[in-house]
């Protein structure tokens, strides 16, 4: 995973959990979003393909086995007992073992690549599917931080690859192949096929003791990663202050020890990784040197027992001991990826969780609505009503029977205390929330019943805290209208008051500024904000949301004769602090005890 893709994928998930001042970003939350699902059909059924195909490779080895096995019988009978080694057997056997390598390679390949294939489709799916439910989270809502998320997109995402295309084969390959080879050696000897079953079951269950511990361990790390990543993308997005403020030693030493705590951690990982090596090596020689030792004093007439009242010849010997080492191939190759499946796991769990946490909300936050039947209005400004609106947030009562009736072009000034529930009231004229009770009526129609996209298209929208992108001024203003001109721009800047910021700037509205509008002041941030809003002129709903908030006198008043000449022929809701704002109102509410007044 490369930087730049963290870096995009971030960017995505910082658009859709901050509110910008316009809502082209916002028109997401309604859309319908897959279930949180991992491996779907396809996947299994293609990892079932690659399985069979890596078993069939398997087992063309035993007759590749048998035909070595008779090649070197022969030459063995020939220098004990004397007598002519018959040349053309010879080369018929090393034909027929090389001309079955050549499936052997092209099935070996085969599973391979169908297994990739499907750990490559997963590993796409996931990340569309996360997008997609951030895409479909409410801005409203508690999301993870952007350093988490990008983690999730890249490392956990990727840690699925290995455990999908090299354990989940191997999985399927551990239950048959031992097995068939079992069969195979056991007419020839039960001595040899009795101690593959004693020293086979042995890894799978050291394996299993180990993995265990292994997969808790994977998930403190992937926990490790995830706030690291977290810290690090905070630190940098607050570096300017952070160094105005003299604090950068201090947070060169918190990386730095987060740093150290994800080393420990990974160290932790790689030595139950490096044990569970040493487990199935160890393992493995010992059965395949027990076996040998059982077939060379057998040969030597030392051991009597074991067959089925033969003798073993050169030939079933040198067949047992060939077939031995592909009697444990699987089970290593098991328990190698048994650290993959562990890390697998582990993101597993994390990413889950991830999709399932972006698929709930605390009672009253809008996730995704399943059923969207209407269209709102257009081309009028809309009447609101509220009808007994109950809002819950968790166990706090933002609203509890408030009713509304808000005429068409009337402008309502919103106060109350700080936490009172302002912003929550404009977000559930938004539809970030849903009532908990209650129903909220537009021009008419049931906010729930509404399409977002469509509706959040008919409104604009000033915050508090407008989110401005890296990229020039051009384009930040241009995400409220697409298609606006440069006098479509120059034009809504002046509403706004902001025609001197375009002057003072070196490129104008080309000028680049830095990310959450670096360069410019909060008053210039502001006014940018207006003239976005000012942009959507089909907007028949204006909401503002503190817009004079943190301003000086002379930015605050450009603000308010922006806002008093957006009004004009709109429905708004200002909600605000300052009392030089009641001016424009029609109508003054004040919202206290969940009740408006």
């Amino acid at each position: 995973m490369t930087v730049s893709f963290e870096l995009d994928a971030t960017d995505k998930e910082k658009s859709l959990g901050k509110r910008a001042g316009d809502l082209s970003r916002a028109g997401k939350p309604g859309r319908a979003v897959p279930k949180p699902t991992l491996l779907q059909s396809a996947d299994l059924a293609a990892l079932r393909r690659a399985s069979w195909f890596a078993i069939a490779a398997d087992m063309i080895w035993i007759p590749q086995a048998a035909l070595l096995a008779s090649v070197l019988a022969t030459c063995l009978l020939a220098a004990t007992v004397g007598g002519a080694v018959d040349t053309t057997w010879l080369l018929a056997g090393v034909a027929g073992f090389a001309a079955l390598a050549l499936p052997r390679t092209a099935l070996q390949y085969t599973s391979g690549r169908l297994a990739g294939d499907a750990a490559r489709a997963v590993r796409a799916r996931v990340r569309t599917q996360v997008l997609t439910r951030l895409a479909g989270t409410s801005p409203a809502a508690d999301l993870p931080s952007s350093g988490s998320v990008a983690i999730s997109l890249s490392e956990q995402v990727d840690a699925l690859g290995p455990y999908i295309s090299h354990f989940k084969p191997q999985a399927q390959r551990v239950r048959w192949v031992p097995l068939i080879i079992i069969l195979t050696v056991l007419p020839m000897s039960w001595m040899a096929a009795l101690i593959l079953v004693i020293a086979g079951p042995v890894i799978p269950l050291f394996m299993a003791l180990i993995g265990m511990r292994a997969k808790a361990v994977s998930a403190h790390q992937q926990e490790e990663l995830a706030r690291m990543g977290g810290l690090l993308l905070d630190r940098i997005r607050g570096l300017e202050t952070l160094r105005l403020f003299g604090a950068l030693g201090r947070t060169v030493g918190d990386v730095e020890q987060t740093g150290e705590a994800f080393r420990t951690k990974t160290m932790g990982v790689l030595k139950i990784a490096f044990l569970s090596s040493t487990v199935l090596e160890l393992f493995s020689a010992l059965g395949i040197a027990f076996v040998a030792v059982y077939v060379g004093f057998s040969l030597l007439g030392d051991i009597t027992i074991g067959t089925w009242g033969g003798e073993l010849s050169y030939f079933t010997g040198l067949f047992i001991l060939l077939l031995a080492p592909e009697f444990f191939a699987p089970l290593r190759s098991y328990a190698a990826a048994y650290h993959d499946r562990a890390a697998g796991l582990a993101a597993e769990d994390k990413l889950q969780g991830l999709m399932e946490g972006l698929a709930e909300a605390p009672d009253g936050v809008v996730t995704h609505r399943e059923q969207v039947r209407s269209v709102p209005p257009s081309g009028q400004a809309p009447a609101i009503i509220w009808s007994n609106v109950t809002l819950r947030l968790g166990r706090r009562t933002v609203l509890d029977g408030a009713s509304l009736d808000i005429r068409p072009g009337e402008t309502i000034i919103l106060t109350g205390e700080s936490g009172a529930g302002k912003t929550t009231v404009i977000d559930l004229c938004l539809g970030f929330h849903r009532p908990s009770a209650g129903r909220v009526w537009l021009g008419g129609q049931d906010l729930e019943r509404l399409d977002p996209e469509s509706w959040r298209a008919s409104l604009a929208w000033l915050g508090q805290d407008p989110t401005l992108f890296h990229g020039s001024l051009r384009s930040n203003l241009a995400l409220a209208n697409p298609d606006a001109s440069a006098q479509d721009l120059l034009a809504a800047l002046a509403v706004a008051g902001a025609s001197d910021l375009v002057e003072r700037l070196p490129k104008g509205l080309d000028t680049r500024l830095g990310d959450n509008g670096f360069g410019l002041s909060v008053g210039e941030i502001r006014r940018v904000a207006l003239a976005r809003a000012a942009l959507r002129k089909d907007a028949r709903l204006l909401l503002a949301d503190e817009p004079t908030a943190a301003l000086d006198r002379q930015t605050a008043q450009d603000v308010m004769t922006g806002l008093d000449r957006l009004r004009q022929g709109r429905t708004t809701i200002i909600a605000t602090h300052d009392p030089n704002l009641i001016a424009l109102g029609d109508r003054h509410l004040v919202l206290s005890g969940g009740q408006l007044t």
